[in-house]
């Protein structure tokens, strides 16, 4: 055991003094020689990416991996504070503001641990673990396309779009789209035993939604939706077939077409809300089914019809901030459900029913207002958590308690109403985690 813990020790020191080493070699190069920020930038960006492509082959526990992830975040901050000139140079060269080397960290740590096919869909549950591919694809697609999409992009890109505080390029997403498509096509040929018509048409799924994912992207978080939102796509298609897989594409391909024609006229903000919500929403549906993306939806509905009957003065971005909380939200009850390996629809619905009441109460003018709003988000919570589990009794005395969650949640958006905090959404997204989870041991067997 000792011993085991000796060559784990060793494995993670190892792989953090690479690390330094890589940033203040990239940092001493960067004052040597004249070379572009995004390139230095992009340079860590792969040397990491292509060391972290080994660890399936480096290291035998998850354990071992989140540890040198925790470390790697420790030595990244330090490179944003005390040490930014002898390690950070390399990474904040950059103007626009990113916590993309963040992010990669967490998303590495997460897909080592996810690797052998955690599902989360009860139709999955009964599948085979597909291999590495559900590691490797994903990291391969943002070391490499993410970094030829930039590099392109900021060189000879000239169509651009706005997203957020920054923009992009047509051309680097159409060289993401393509790269992706190439590499996907080799790693299912070789990693897994689908036939070749499986194999070009999930490389196509695969390369055309990882590019709308790099396209929606702002401030490094690429670096979190593009691998969780391929592992996520791979590990719920993979089995599909020919057949599947064909109608999937044709139905993803006039849904990109539709959100094409209705972002076209419509504001710099609405373009990049309507592509992080659709790959938002598609991704809820890949791995929570179809069905759980009823309240998610019906608590962005309300904030929008807040918007249009009370027409508040809201921050920039305030939309794409309530679309992060989703997502985080989202993403909790998918690590809680492979924690625990137990479903957390229950708690999921719970959550996002509280969230939307917490939104309508922070716009409400009225408490009866409120108290309609509640009305409304748990009458739509009970058709998943009572009508369609056959009106059993541990269901009932869910969603009873559900009801006294989300009086709870809107209580605390009549509050925050009052008091007008900065950050509402991440309040209220918080609150609704821990009243979902507190609530997750009443679930239904």
């Amino acid at each position: 055991m000792t011993a085991d813990l000796l060559v784990s020790a060793g494995k993670i020191a190892g792989s953090v003094i690479l690390l330094a080493a890589v940033l203040f070699g990239v940092s001493r190069m960067a004052r040597l020689i004249k070379v572009d920020a995004e390139v230095q930038r992009k340079l860590i960006h792969i040397s990491l990416g292509l060391y972290c492509l080994t660890f399936p082959y480096v290291f035998t526990a998850a354990w071992e991996v989140i540890g040198t992830c925790a470390l790697a975040v420790g030595l990244f901050m330090l490179a944003r504070g005390t040490m930014r000139k002898s390690l950070g140079g390399g990474l904040h060269a950059v103007e626009r503001t990113s916590y993309g080397e963040i992010l990669f960290a967490v998303s590495v740590a997460l897909l080592f641990w996810l690797k052998d096919g955690h599902f989360i869909s009860t139709t999955m549950h009964h599948k085979p673990p597909p291999g590495q591919i559900l590691y490797i694809l994903p990291i391969l697609t943002l070391t490499l396309c993410d970094a030829l999409s930039a590099l392109v992009g900021s060189r000879y890109g000239r169509r651009v779009f706005h997203i957020e505080e920054g923009k992009k390029s047509i051309e680097g997403v159409v060289v993401f789209a393509v790269t992706a498509w190439l590499f996907s096509l080799i790693a299912f040929l070789l990693l897994t035993d689908i036939g070749r018509g499986e194999a070009v048409l999930l490389s196509f799924i695969t390369a055309v939604f990882g590019a709308l994912l790099e396209a929606a992207s702002w401030r490094g978080l690429d670096n979190l939706f593009i691998p969780l939102g391929l592992y996520f796509l791979l590990s719920n298609l993979i089995y599909a077939g020919a057949g599947g897989l064909a109608a999937l594409a044709s139905v993803f391909l006039l849904l990109l077409i539709a959100l094409l024609y209705v972002a076209r006229r419509r504001s710099r903000q609405d373009r990049h809300f309507l592509a992080v919500g659709s790959t938002l929403f598609f991704c809820i549906a890949i791995f929570a089914e179809p069905p759980s993306v009823v309240m998610p939806g019906i608590a962005v509905a309300i904030y929008f019809a807040a918007m249009q009957i009370r027409k508040p003065e809201r921050p920039p971005f305030d939309a794409l901030n309530l679309l992060l909380v989703i997502m985080a939200v989202a993403l909790f009850y998918f690590v809680v459900s492979n924690l625990a390996r137990m479903d957390t629809i229950f708690g999921f619905n719970l959550s996002f029913a509280g969230l939307a009441a917490g939104i309508a109460a922070r716009f409400a003018k009225n408490a009866w207002r409120v108290a309609i709003a509640v009305l409304i988000a748990w009458a739509a919570m009970s058709i998943r958590t009572y009508w369609a589990e056959d009106q059993s009794q541990a269901s009932l005395m869910f969603t009873l308690a559900g009801l006294g969650g989300i009086i709870l949640l809107a209580i605390a958006g009549w509050i925050l109403r009052r008091r007008d905090y900065g950050r509402p959404w991440m309040v209220l997204g918080g609150l609704s985690m821990a009243i979902g989870l507190v609530s997750l041991p009443l679930s239904p067997p």
